[in-house]
């Protein structure tokens, strides 16, 4: 009531202008909060498709890091574990499975393989990659330091695949200025070297059950290299 006596003083000229200065610094707060919103990492099998045939040329190149967050749980499931009372639910061992031919066809003669030495990291990196991970504490207690420890630990023309937890991926995503919802049991998250130093440049996430597009565009890269060829 006390806004529209107030506009009721003005002439209307005077009430479209102040109307319109009020929607303007309304528009100007909107976009300046959504700048100062963190990004978030965008889904390679739908958003960031067209960043797979990157993502494959990288690989080959040795210039990609993955973020790896282990399989499901069992100590915060309903469903029974694979083994004894910790680690992964024997329900993920198929989810773990399905990575290790997805990876496999990636390619991982080129790769370095880490994880945390958790229960549940440890069963995740022994069903995908069949134990030829090197334990990594930094890996599970998740300091602010974890994206350089990363790129400390990457070696010039190889792949890294680190196999962790979502709080660590937070951290990471963090340090490269993002901020994503808590990823699913078994999404990987890649990122490539970035011309700027200490940086990397951020491609996106696959979910566990979404491989299949990826690996469909490896198969028409083949294609097109055998078609050239």
């Amino acid at each position: 009531m006390f806004k529209v006596r107030l506009l009721s003083r003005f002439s209307p000229r005077q009430r479209m202008n102040t109307l319109f200065g009020l929607t303007l610094t309304a528009l100007v707060v909107c976009a300046a909060t959504a700048l100062m919103q963190p990004q978030e990492i965008e889904d390679l099998s739908e958003d960031n498709r067209h960043e797979l045939p990157h993502l494959l040329d990288q690989w080959e190149d040795g210039n990609v890091i993955v973020l790896l967050r282990h399989l499901e749980r069992c100590d915060k499931e309903d469903y029974p574990c694979l083994h004894g009372n910790k680690g992964v639910t024997s329900r993920s061992l198929s989810v773990g499975h399905g990575l290790a031919q997805s990876f496999s066809q990636l390619g991982l003669d080129n790769a370095d393989i880490y994880n945390s030495p958790l229960t549940r990291t440890a069963q995740t990196e022994s069903i995908v990659f069949g134990d030829a991970g090197i334990d990594k504490d930094w890996l599970y207690k998740c300091r602010e330091s974890m994206l350089e420890d990363a790129l400390k630990t990457k070696t010039p023309g190889k792949n890294l695949i680190l196999v962790t937890h979502s709080s660590c991926i937070s951290r990471f995503e963090e340090a490269l200025g993002y901020e994503s919802e808590r990823p699913e049991y078994g999404t990987s998250l890649f990122f490539t070297e970035s011309a700027k130093p200490d940086e990397l440049d951020v491609l996106g996430f696959l979910d566990a059950n979404d491989w299949t597009v990826a690996l469909e565009a490896l198969g028409r890269k083949a294609e097109d290299t055998n078609n050239r060829s």
